[in-house]
């Protein structure tokens, strides 16, 4: 009876576990779910997906999917440096401007495009909150919006070819974690294809190259980071999402 009930403590213990893996990906509860506060003061169809997509009347520059937000104009500094091989962009574009059209801090995350079904805003626009809050100023960022491709990697000497290397190859181990843990990124619908096919948007980088805003695992949107071989890599002490790229 004892064993049973040890089992049964057991049992009851595994399945709130069980049940958040289950519901841990997603953007339903997110940051980036809107539905869930008031803060944003939408008029309108509040939704999780509204705020920032809707299915008719979106961005005729199409920067990502139905998008249907206002799109910040900068200007942005972007970063530079004379160690870099790449050309880089000269503005942010693609999946990054649609990022940034909310974390630069510029517009208000309640601005729809006007006369879409994502929402009307009230005449106060709500900001970013300041800890999410990027600025237009990239400088000193990750570089954005750039063309990364076999030729590159080449060039540069420490960058994994992006159509052919992929999301799960194992290149190198942890020594900084018993035993040593393959830098792989199984358990992701990542693993197995290409930097390019996973990673890249229209063979750049961008910020959704390592934010994914429909994540919800591991309470980041930074991809992989928990989502590495054991889901233990949340310190950083890896890297792992880093060396899917870099060769260091």
């Amino acid at each position: 009876m004892k064993i049973l009930s040890i089992l049964a403590i057991a049992a009851s213990l595994l399945v709130p576990a069980a049940v958040e893996a289950a519901v841990n990906k997603g953007v339903v509860g997110s940051d980036h779910d809107f539905s869930k506060t008031n803060y944003l003061a939408f008029n309108t169809r509040r939704g999780v997906c509204t705020p920032c997509h809707t299915a008719h009347a979106t961005d005729p520059a199409q920067i990502a999917p139905l998008f249907a937000h206002k799109t910040s104009t900068g200007p942005f500094t972007m970063y530079s440096s004379p160690t870099i091989k790449h050309t880089p962009g000269t503005v942010p574009d693609g999946a990054s401007l649609a990022c940034l059209s909310c974390h630069d801090g510029t517009i208000g995350v309640n601005s729809p495009i006007q006369g879409t079904q994502g929402g009307i805003s009230t005449n106060t626009p709500v900001f970013v909150q300041p800890n999410h809050k990027v600025g237009p100023d990239l400088h000193t960022d990750h570089p954005i919006s750039f063309v990364y491709d076999a030729a590159l990697a080449a060039a540069s000497g420490e960058l994994e070819n992006p159509v052919t290397y992929k999301i799960g190859d194992p290149k190198t181990t942890l020594t900084v974690q018993t035993p040593p843990v393959p830098a792989t990124w199984t358990g992701t619908d990542l693993t197995g294809k290409t930097i390019d096919e996973a990673l890249l948007v229209n063979h750049k980088m961008q910020c959704t190259s390592c934010h994914d805003p429909h994540w919800i695992k591991g309470n980041t949107p930074l991809r992989g980071q928990a989502t590495i071989v054991d889901g233990n890599d949340a310190d950083g002490r890896g890297s792992l999402m880093c060396r899917t790229c870099h060769i260091k």
